[in-house]
């Protein structure tokens, strides 16, 4: 098992036969951002038993998404990412179904003096295998002679793919998991950035919101020329201007990345769309939080011994 410290354990080594998933950094923030959002920490309260009668009161409309998400995700907190994607993985995110290969049929030693009988037999077989399989797509048989240069035979090869790629497209039947990544790109990067975001805010709840976007780096022309640090009295008219603006930016972040967790806690990632959210009690959350991390470097201590 290899540990890594900002993954904090990598998963790639983990498959389940008869299902089908394409790993992304997305499953890796999906999961962290559920971390971060206020209805998903209710409906984990929920599921012990643990709702106060204020919270109950509180509750959002559509708390039944919420739970519904938990019931299919369940606990992030004192856990690894690594035991939820084992426990989830392929189950949520991925197809129950035999993904298609690239197979050996049969191998001519000698083009010039084939066994038809053999390869025959050789082709049968591995027809009769491929009816029992779900989710195939259409192939072809290709013949790729064996020798040391194989830049061009690799070319051929693709553009006989190319050639013939929409084939049976109408035939193939989607399966869908029971829950995709939104959209055909993650921007990784600003999602990180959106991640840094609220975790400076839950460590640090009355901190202002133009020193909260300074250390999450929020933006390239105002956070390399702020301080963080810096006093309260501004040095002139023009630092002033920067930290309102470093302000705004900082507020409608914010709202952007806190809408992400609590999209997240209703089955949708990353989706900034309005959403009624659960009222961010960042010291609470951070207290959540905190205990996960320990929980969780003690963890990872004993992977490594």
């Amino acid at each position: 098992m290899d540990i890594d410290e900002y993954y904090r354990v990598k998963t790639d080594d983990i498959f389940q036969e008869g299902w089908h998933v394409d790993q992304h950094a997305g499953h890796f923030l999906f999961f962290h951002y559920l971390r971060l959002s206020p209805s998903y920490e209710l409906a984990r309260k929920d599921s012990k038993g643990e709702l106060s009668s204020e919270e109950k009161r509180k509750l959002p409309k559509d708390f039944k998404k919420v739970q519904e998400t938990f019931a299919l995700l369940g606990d992030v907190q004192n856990t690894l990412y690594r035991y939820w994607w084992q426990k989830n993985g392929y189950q949520i995110f991925g197809v129950q179904s035999d993904y298609p290969t690239v197979d050996v049929i049969s191998v001519l030693p000698d083009r010039t003096k084939p066994d038809i009988e053999k390869i025959k037999g050789e082709v049968t077989n591995y027809l009769m295998e491929m009816s029992s399989r779900t989710n195939q797509t259409p192939s072809i048989l290709v013949s790729i002679p064996i020798k040391k240069q194989m830049k061009y035979d690799l070319w051929a090869v693709k553009e006989c793919l190319k050639l013939y790629k929409n084939i049976g497209k109408e035939k193939i039947k989607k399966i869908k998991p029971k829950i995709s990544l939104q959209g055909k790109r993650l921007n990784v990067q600003a999602l990180v950035r959106g991640m840094g975001l609220l975790m400076f805010k839950m460590a640090n709840p009355g901190l202002e919101n133009w020193r909260l976007g300074v250390y999450a780096k929020l933006s390239p022309s105002y956070s390399s020329v702020l301080d963080g640090k810096a006093p309260r009295q501004t040095r002139d008219s023009r630092e002033a201007e920067d930290r309102v603006l470093m302000g705004k930016i900082t507020s409608r972040s914010l709202q952007k990345y806190c809408y992400i967790a609590e999209n997240a806690a209703r089955g949708k990632f990353p989706c900034d769309t309005k959403v009624e959210t659960s009222f961010f009690d960042y010291e609470s959350l951070n207290k959540v939080y905190d205990t996960t991390t320990k929980w969780e470097a003690k963890e990872i201590e004993r992977l490594k011994n």
